[in-house]
């Protein structure tokens, strides 16, 4: 199972149609319906699942970005 985590906290509506919170940090299977309907909460950077009294070494490190899709991911991208 891949898992996404949350980079912020924000109300979202479920798939039930009642109203939720996707609390920062929290941990969410990367096919979950509220995870795919809103993609901009999430990221796959486990530095956003971490818990600390004191922000580690490394936290504000830029992330390297993936050239290539992963198996099953898809890209937003237009042909020319």
């Amino acid at each position: 199972m891949k898992v996404v985590y949350a980079t912020g906290t924000q109300p979202v509506q479920l798939p039930t149609g009642i109203g939720g919170m996707v609390q920062k940090g929290s941990h969410w299977p990367a096919d979950d319906p509220v995870v795919l309907a809103h993609p901009e909460l999430f990221s796959a950077d486990p530095r956003y699942g971490l818990l600390y009294s004191v922000e580690p070494d490394g936290w504000d490190a830029p992330v390297a970005e993936e050239a290539t899709a992963v198996p099953g991911e898809r890209r937003n991208t237009r042909r020319g």
